[in-house]
């Protein structure tokens, strides 16, 4: 196998499939472990964290894809067939169709390759590789359970053909072609270059999952699988006008390709770079990067609208916008449908891997809100962190699979690996104030109030949409650093009466200022949204905040305004 043609131009995959085999045949499975594959034979330093770095589990996928491969080519009428099940890295040998004489759909002659004299050690191999397989196979699936929540596993994980669309390909997003810019005049020796500018904004605007980014007919790729050679559903233009005193006036367009309508355009005037060409173009690309691709963004709300306009787009891309206005909304009734949608599709694709993402986040909004729950805690939970898991193995590059992994460890407790994959998730996107605002809420939510605040104050300041959940930590940290006076202006920017921490918010805001009434109504629709705050108040606290001491306060002064209380 490792001679070839299949293998020979994957030395990692050969050393893989090496260090597995020789552990059976020589009776050392216990050996067989992701910490010890990523070290010995990826080469991962001892500080390798499974919980965080995916690459075992990435490696083992790409290497059942190719003994399937060696097996349809090369290996057809190998009398000895090696598999790797899913669900561990044990190996399993078995002997072919070809060598017991059942009907094979490859024709040809066979070569034995020493099969009589190993007759015996083969035999054995299988029998001993069978029971360990069995053992860790079923161990397994007793820990990890299934991802769907109808409670078996779902039928990509099983290996069944998807169900639903078979023609679906990329991976549903929409594309945005970055076109070349228009330039007037003569640059000067502090000017912006058209050039530069528009390398910066392809890499930035490629780091967003929400869009696929092609330039020149080719797709700008960071990890999944892109949208290969589909139309553009968006044009990105800009056009620099350099004037005689080395200023530049910049402008910025996108143009819907289905009907070449201009859904946005912006204009920066007299852009100049001084000694710092670089700073100044990340300066322009802050402000477009979160405008357009962020959740909420541009992008966002004109593929939304065309959407419930007529129908059309890729399935996936309609959950991902159902999911993300649930978010928003809180209503159960569009959570439920989101959810639905997001397990039909992540079964029809395999590879959906924002879609497994985004269900990491249903199902952790389900445990921690009680909204359309379709389990118990500790089940959501742990459906949730599969579901994360999967996306980051799927899309190691994306930044929101992380910060998925991240939130979703948090809210289990573990923190150390939590910030990890909050700090993956920031390094690969540093345009993503999302990103850096979810790790700042956690920060407060932890304890560490003022570092927490310092970030919270940068996330908000790209002019983005500051989610209500940002918006609260806002609140709480002003809260707990005992500003009555900006907490009660923070709390009254949360105007939902359908997001609970916001009615929290209202709640502690009222007792705090004497108000009893109020605090009694916030209170009452509280518990009106979820009976937990009532039936356990400390417990659900938990589940947003991971320090005692953050949750004393609230606890106290909530109790006090009725809640809690038997």
């Amino acid at each position: 196998m490792a001679m070839s043609d299949v293998f020979r131009t994957s030395p990692q995959l050969v050393s893989f499939l090496r260090f597995v085999v020789e552990a059976v045949l020589s009776g050392k499975s216990d050996r067989i472990k992701g910490y010890t594959i990523a070290v010995e034979v990826l080469r991962r330093d001892a500080k390798f964290d499974p919980r965080i770095d995916p690459i075992v589990r990435v490696e083992a996928g790409r290497l059942r894809r190719t003994i399937d491969r060696y097996y349809r080519g090369p290996g057809a009428d190998d009398p000895v067939v090696i598999d790797l099940p899913r669900g561990g890295y044990v190996p399993v040998f078995r002997r072919s169709d070809a060598a017991t004489g059942s009907p094979s759909a490859h024709a040809g002659p066979r070569t034995q390759l020493g099969w009589t004299s190993r007759r015996g050690l083969v035999g054995a191999a299988i029998a001993l590789a069978a029971v360990v397989v069995a053992g860790v196979l079923i161990a397994s699936r007793l820990h990890e359970g299934p991802v769907s929540s109808q409670g078996s596993a779902s039928q990509a994980e099983q290996g069944a053909p998807p169900r639903g669309d078979q023609r679906l390909s990329g991976n549903g997003m929409p594309v945005m072609a970055i076109e070349a810019f228009d330039v007037t005049g003569t640059p000067g020796a502090h000017s912006i270059l058209a050039g530069s500018l528009r390398d910066r904004i392809r890499d930035a605007f490629s780091r967003f999952d929400l869009v696929n980014i092609i330039e020149d007919g080719h797709v700008v790729a960071r990890g999944a699988p892109q949208a290969g050679a589909r139309q553009a559903d968006y044009r990105f233009g800009g056009s620099i006008e350099y004037a005689p005193d080395g200023t530049a006036r910049v402008g910025f367009r996108v143009v819907d390709t289905t009907d070449n309508n201009v859904v946005w355009s912006q204009l920066f005037d007299r852009v100049t770079v001084g000694e710092d060409r670089a700073a100044a173009e990340d300066a322009i690309v802050r402000q477009l990067a979160p405008t357009l691709l962020q959740p909420f963004g541009v992008i966002y709300a004109h593929g939304r609208s065309r959407i419930l306009a007529t129908g059309a787009g890729d399935p996936r891309y309609r959950c991902i916008l159902d999911a993300a206005e649930s978010f928003r909304s809180f209503d159960a009734g569009q959570h439920e449908r989101a959810r639905a949608c997001l397990e039909r599709m992540t079964e029809a694709d395999s590879s959906f891997a924002i879609g497994f993402s985004y269900l990491a986040a249903i199902y952790l909004r389900e445990y921690q809100y009680g909204i359309g729950a379709s389990g118990t805690g500790r089940s959501l939970l742990d459906r949730a962190l599969r579901a994360a898991r999967r996306g980051v193995e799927l899309n190691p590059a994306s930044a929101r699979a992380y910060e998925m992994l991240f939130v979703v460890l948090f809210a289990r407790g573990d923190l150390a690996a939590a910030f990890a994959a909050g700090d993956k998730s920031m390094a690969l996107n540093r345009y993503d104030s999302r990103s850096l605002g979810s790790y700042a809420a956690r920060l407060i939510a932890s304890g560490d109030i003022d570092k927490g605040m310092d970030m919270l104050a940068h996330a908000a300041a790209d002019g983005s949409l500051l989610p209500a959940f940002e918006q609260f930590f806002l609140f709480l940290g002003s809260y707990l650093r005992g500003d009555l006076k900006r907490a009660t202006f923070q709390a009254g920017q949360l105007t939902s009466d359908s997001f609970q921490l916001g009615v929290l918010a209202h709640a502690l805001v009222a007792q705090a200022n004497g108000d009893h009434d109020g605090a009694q109504r916030a209170a009452d629709r509280l518990v009106a949204l979820n009976p937990a705050w009532r039936d356990d108040l400390r417990g659900t606290l938990a589940k947003f905040f991971a320090a005692d001491a953050i949750i004393d306060g609230p606890a106290r002064d909530l109790g006090e305004a009725g809640i809690g209380r038997s």
